[in-house]
């Protein structure tokens, strides 16, 4: 399985980007464990990674979603700036920037920009990523999107509150591919999309379309529009992590 990967991330994958990834997130990323390690024998537990919600601005209106309905609300750049600055004193390298949907935020790349020395993961819905912005993150070098797909044509719609929610993720990551990123795909699993997801079709399916990992995790009810009633049952969770287990190997 891993000779596979990497030949796939050699090809797939522009091998500036690569070399960028394998040495602030690689690299990076173990000096900032290690930093974060001698700060709790210090008794200062600041984390080895952030994670930094820059907007509640979102084009969709998912069922689970954590972010409040309050007025439209950004972290203003200067701040933005100013934590990551922060925190890289601390050796911290590596950045996940959540929304919302984070693409909405006017001044997001332009900040992520003055941090060449830092990696960012950045969770999207993709329908707003084109390829202008791909093309954008290809030249800044620090950058994978991790695209949420939250099940196949007609369950995104529901889940989602949106139309051709599915197509418009998949031309999003198409442009990615296009731009030969480093590309992810996360999905929260809950009962209507358990079937369509929870499959070895649909891995290959996202290896088909130049994805390179996968992120699955379980369905949360939370927010305005909690919708319990998609919540795993314990027999589902114990056949998600089987699936999980049995697939990473292959």
């Amino acid at each position: 399985m891993i000779p596979a990967l990497f030949s796939r991330l050699v090809r797939e994958v522009d091998l500036g980007l690569l070399s960028k990834c394998a040495w602030t997130l690689g690299v990076g990323g173990v000096r900032s464990v290690r930093a974060f390690q001698k700060r709790l024998r210090q008794g200062r537990p600041f984390p080895a990674f952030l994670f930094l919600s820059v907007t509640n601005r979102c084009n969709l209106k998912c069922r689970g979603c954590w972010v409040t309905t309050a007025p439209p609300a950004q972290v203003e750049p200067s701040l933005l700036d100013r934590i990551i600055t922060q925190a890289k004193r601390e050796q911290c390298r590596f950045f996940g920037i959540l929304g919302g949907e984070p693409l909405l935020h006017p001044e997001l790349l332009d900040t992520l920009a003055r941090h060449s020395d830092c990696y960012f993961q950045v969770f999207t819905n993709g329908t707003v990523l084109d390829r202008e912005i791909a093309g954008r993150m290809r030249r800044l070098g620090n950058i994978t999107p991790l695209i949420s797909i939250e099940g196949l044509e007609r369950v995104s719609d529901e889940r989602r509150g949106g139309a051709q929610v599915y197509q418009r993720s998949l031309e999003g990551l198409e442009c990615c591919r296009r731009e030969k990123l480093l590309i992810g795909v996360a999905t929260s699993i809950c009962k209507s999309n358990f079937r369509d997801l929870v499959s070895e079709a649909f891995v290959r399916e996202m290896i088909g379309r130049g994805v390179h990992y996968l992120w699955y995790y379980i369905y949360r009810p939370v927010g305005a529009q909690p919708s319990v009633e998609l919540c795993l049952s314990a027999d589902e969770i114990a056949a998600l992590r089987r699936f999980l287990v049995e697939i990473r190997g292959r």
